[in-house]
């Protein structure tokens, strides 16, 4: 209930509504305006905020006080956006007590406040427009305020502080923006926000040559930004809650096991190796890793510092950062040994590029270099990208070749589900990186185990 009756003291008191404008439609947001008489005259002002009309409650003799609706049937967007509008109300009527309480003691100030119509609107109308300064930041301004508060955020569901992975990626959606603004000629405002802006954005991405995916994540993480400022009030264009973000499936490789042996197997201690590796690297650090991730299916969330898991002879036991689901997980003989190698307690790699980096060298170095196929999305158009194994080589290969060599080995998928920490088949079934000629053979075996009789000739 907000109680609109400003009484100071039994001294003054002053009635104020707020009322909604007539124009627009059912479903369009409409001005709320503040309107009261003072001596006989009809004072409005702007609130600076509007809503719905469906979820307005008019004054009326079971209400007192016009508020927006906050009934447990609305959406929990709808919900937050109705209770801010009347917090934001409250306020406002906290300024007419301020002005209430200006013009019954401007008796012992030194400028008097003379209680008219006119000096209602200006005392309001410059409150309101200061707090409006404050509040109403320029879009680009709140999306920088979102993601420096993006870092000390807690996931909803892990109760964990955000990995850094999050906010990089949040940075970079910012500088992609920024770079299309700048080559467009436009500015970073909400109103740039509408259903053109989804066509040329696509279409400036296409022409900068970006996968299809890198584009529908950009979307996405820009839904995160409106939607805080549709809370906000901010944002009032609805229309980027259809903006694309589905992921296209990619081909992505994995490593076999015998590749695998083949980077276990190499000596950094070889000159001709030592030739390839820049002084005093932590390529064989990274290497070690990576390799312990392949046989563990672990995420480079979980696998860069390991030195908080629990290891015992035969398992690994970890909370998954992303889901923060326990699991245990045997350990491979190569792990076994990889922990004999650091008396157990395995160093932490360095930043996500880096490792990206040397473990694509430890791949060229172990003669990974088949030529590989890849389908991909780019710039619009679907392409062929053809180069050696080893530079196809990423952090989450490690994951895929866990999953899709233990699919090899037949090991049930809800086994290797409870591993992996995946919780559905749909999303596992990703990672199996296997190609059509490789179920061609599993059909043509069974084709050979199958006995026919070509003695009977059909009548």
């Amino acid at each position: 209930m907000i109680d609109n009756e400003i009484n100071i003291l039994n001294k003054f008191k002053m009635r104020v509504n707020f009322n909604l404008i007539k124009k627009g439609g059912v479903n369009e947001k409409r001005q709320i305006w503040l309107t009261t008489t003072i001596n006989k005259e009809r004072a409005r002002v702007y609130t600076g905020l509007r809503i719905e009309q469906c979820y307005w409650v008019q004054r009326s003799r079971n209400e007192k006080g016009e508020r927006a609706l906050e009934d447990g049937n609305l959406s929990a967007v709808q919900k937050r956006e109705n209770i801010r509008i009347n917090n934001e109300l409250r306020k406002i009527l906290g300024y007419c007590r301020d002005y209430a309480t200006a013009v019954s003691d401007s008796d012992l100030m030194t400028e008097s406040l003379q209680y008219s119509k006119e000096s209602f609107e200006k005392f309001m109308g410059d409150k309101i427009r200061g707090k409006e300064a404050v509040i109403r930041k320029s879009a680009e301004e709140f999306i920088k305020d979102y993601i420096n508060r993006k870092a000390s955020m807690v996931n909803k569901q892990t109760k964990r502080t955000l990995c850094k992975g999050t906010v990089y990626n949040h940075k970079n959606a910012l500088q992609r923006l920024q770079q299309y603004c700048r080559e467009k000629h436009k500015m970073i405002v909400w109103e740039l926000f509408n259903r053109r802006f989804e066509e040329s954005f696509i279409a400036w991405m296409n022409e900068q040559g970006f996968a299809a995916n890198t584009i529908a994540s950009q979307f996405s993480i820009m839904k995160v930004w409106l939607t805080d400022a549709e809370i906000e009030g901010l944002m009032t264009d609805k229309y980027f809650h259809k903006y694309p973000t589905k992921a296209q499936d990619v081909d992505n490789i994995y490593l076999t096991e015998e590749e695998i042996q083949r980077l276990y197997d190499i000596d950094f201690t070889n000159e001709e190796v030592k030739m390839q590796i820049a002084p005093q690297s932590n390529i064989e650090q990274t290497r070690d890793l990576f390799i312990i991730a392949c046989w563990t299916g672990l995420r480079y969330g979980d696998w860069h510092d390991l030195s908080k898991s629990q290891i015992t002879k035969d398992r690994i036991t970890i909370t998954t950062h992303k889901t923060m689901k326990e699991v245990t997980i045997p350990l491979h003989p190569m792990v076994k040994k990889i922990l004999m190698k650091y008396n157990g307690k395995l160093p932490k790699s360095v930043d996500k590029t880096k490792t990206i980096k040397q473990i694509q060298k430890c791949g060229e170095i172990a003669h990974i270099d088949e030529t590989t196929i890849l389908n991909r999305i780019r710039g619009g158009k679907e392409i062929l990208i053809q180069k050696p194994k080893y530079k196809c080589i990423t952090n989450h290969t490690a994951r895929r070749s866990f999953c899709t060599n233990m699919y090899l080995r037949k090991i049930p998928t809800k086994a290797i589900m409870a591993l992996s920490g995946h919780t559905t088949e749909a999303n596992f079934h990703k990672y199996i990186k296997l190609d059509s000629a490789h179920y061609a053979d599993i059909v043509a075996d069974s084709f050979k185990k199958t006995e026919v009789n070509t003695d009977r000739v059909a009548e």
